[in-house]
């Protein structure tokens, strides 16, 4: 009987020195930037923008008038811009409300609204790009970040790479 205490002792000691030593290795590495083949959505920037200023998400009202809004900005866009149709990243624009590459500042800014920071600093933009710097520099000549650890590296014509800093503070239902 006390041998058999003494395993399961034992064995559940194991278990909580495995598992406490354990979960080191599984957080998340936040510090380490991702590269994004999609970049942000609009409605991911309205969520966080409501989020941050009120600490809960949007209700049905507030929803209603962004979407009536947004609906507003993309086809007046698109009214003044008619070549964006003839382009790949149409349906990312018109559809997803989402920045693609290939994307001008002015794309960018019709589904985003203004960054919260725009550098042309190549120490500042190696600083936010960390590890892909090297592949990133080689096109990039500005960043802009964006709420939710987003940052955009543009060209001269448009967005040639995305990363995301930090995981998403929430889901979007589709």
């Amino acid at each position: 009987m006390k041998q058999a205490a003494s395993r399961c002792l034992a064995l559940a000691s194991l278990a909580v020195a495995l598992g406490a030593g354990g979960c080191g290795f599984w957080v998340p590495k936040t510090d380490i930037p991702e590269r994004m083949g999609r970049g942000p959505r609009a409605e991911e920037m309205f969520y966080a923008k409501i989020s941050a200023t009120n600490g809960r998400e949007p209700n049905f009202d507030e929803k209603r008038q962004w979407k009536d809004q947004m609906d507003e900005r993309v086809f007046k866009y698109l009214r003044e811009h008619p070549e964006i149709e003839q382009t790949t990243r149409y349906s990312e624009f018109r559809f997803w409300r989402q920045v693609a590459e290939g994307s001008t500042p002015s794309e960018v800014r019709a589904l985003l609204d203004e960054p919260l920071e725009q550098t042309s600093d190549p120490a500042l933009m190696k600083m936010k790009a960390k590890a892909h710097w090297a592949q990133i520099s080689i096109k990039a000549k500005e960043a802009w970040t964006y709420p939710l650890g987003w940052v955009l590296y543009f060209d001269d014509k448009g967005v040639v790479d995305m990363i995301r800093r930090t995981p998403p503070q929430f889901l979007l239902t589709e």
